[in-house]
């Protein structure tokens, strides 16, 4: 959830192209930046702009050109000199707001902003910036909001995929899932299926009910329980859930989990802490991640679990994952998925034998696809390769859908 905030941040403009019309030199400088030259462009703008200080058009250009590059601390003192220049300048005062914003200088951030709205209130990049910037205080119901006017004023396909993921972020949902494993052997089919209702209490509490149902060979075993997610920051999240499954043989009778996330720009961090308790065995395991975006249509994570399984007669048995996984946006509704994993591949689905020393490998591919209704649906397949020569095909469907 975190990097899906931070997205909706990276997705919009880090500042105003300014309207006026431009001098031909400042124009093919432009060009430049557009073309992703901006060392470049920079280097054409500073020309000018030495030429003519009183160029705010160039200056603003100047600004805008270390926002793309990822240097707001250099823009800042650009953008505020314009507007003690000039202070009705609403491109100079939307890219103080956006270059504070990125310096984490949220307070300050809205109150530039707050001004610009004053002076004008119908503006789109004002009203986006405003959005990102209370997104990023926290204020999730204001800044959908802003959201809500941004896509009055201006609805264009990625405004409203960024009020839509903002909905998606802040809402109820019920998630659900459900899969058939079949083996290269004579073990039995597993059909598996997973339902959880994420309930919103507040701003910062969620409360989750969750159930799961496992059938092989005939035998039913299933796990129920939930838990509670409290956002102690804007960008930090723990959750505390419990499962519990009494008669169960392949399933844990007990699943207890201990979970962070923390993320903000380009990254969220997750630190999990779980525990089973099996009819025979227990398994603790610790497990780090991170998800990267490098950019808005693209994401990388990776994790690592280290599992240590306690037998009637045998302790500390120990076991190794690494999991990596990539995911790309081909439209604004279709995303691709894919992932490689050494190791135990699914957590959330952990049965009794792949405690102690598992050996696998776990290739994934799958489809996601983003609704209006703020429905999400994803199509995947795993093939895993075991021990003993044993193959594994799993087809899951998972729904989410926000309301």
């Amino acid at each position: 959830m975190l990097l899906s905030l931070f997205l909706l941040l990276l997705a919009q403009d880090v500042a105003p192209a300014p309207n006026a019309a431009a001098p031909s030199d400042l124009s093919a400088a432009i060009e430049l930046t557009q073309s992703g030259r901006n060392a470049e462009a920079l280097v054409a703008m500073q020309k000018i702009a030495a030429a003519n200080p009183e160029d705010h058009l160039t200056r603003l250009w100047i600004a805008n050109v270390y926002m793309r590059m990822g240097q707001p601390e250099l823009a800042e003192p650009i953008y505020r000199s314009i507007t003690l220049e000039d202070p009705r300048n609403v491109d100079a005062w939307v890219g103080l707001g956006s270059a504070l914003l990125h310096e984490n200088r949220i307070v300050e951030s809205l109150a530039v902003l707050t001004r610009a709205e004053e002076m004008a209130p119908e503006d789109s990049s004002v009203v986006g910036a405003l959005a990102s910037a209370y997104q990023l205080a926290g204020d999730d119901r204001r800044s959908i909001s802003y959201r809500q006017r941004l896509v009055t004023l201006s609805p264009t396909t990625a405004n409203v995929m960024l009020l839509e993921d903002a909905r998606r972020a802040y809402g109820h949902r019920i998630e659900a899932q459900a899969y058939d494993e079949d083996f290269s052997t004579a073990t039995p089919s597993t059909r598996v299926s997973d339902i959880a209702i994420n309930y919103r209490l507040s701003d910062v509490v969620r409360v989750i009910g969750r159930g799961q149902l496992q059938t092989m060979s005939g035998q039913r075993e299933d796990l129920e329980g939930g838990g509670l997610a409290w956002r102690w920051t804007p960008w930090g999240t723990f959750t505390g859930q419990v499962l519990i499954g009494d008669g169960n043989r392949v399933l844990p009778q007990g699943d207890y989990q201990g979970r962070i996330d923390y993320g903000y720009r380009r990254a969220t961090w997750t630190g999990q802490l779980r525990y089973y308790d099996f009819f025979g065995a227990t398994v603790l395991m610790l497990s780090p991640g991170v998800t990267v975006a490098p950019t808005p249509r693209w994401t990388i994570g990776l994790r690592y679990a280290l599992t240590s399984t306690d037998y009637t007669t045998v302790t500390g048995v120990r076991n190794n994952t690494f999991d990596a996984r990539i995911a790309r946006e081909l439209t604004p509704r279709l995303w691709a998925r894919g992932g490689f994993v050494r190791g135990v591949d699914n957590f959330d689905n952990f049965a009794i034998d792949e405690a102690g020393e598992f050996h696998a490998k776990t290739v994934s591919a799958a489809l996601q696809i983003l609704l209006p209704s703020l429905t999400s649906i994803v199509g995947s397949y795993d093939y895993q390769w075991r021990q003993e020569d044993v193959r594994m095909g799993r087809a899951r469907i998972a729904l989410v859908q926000a309301f």
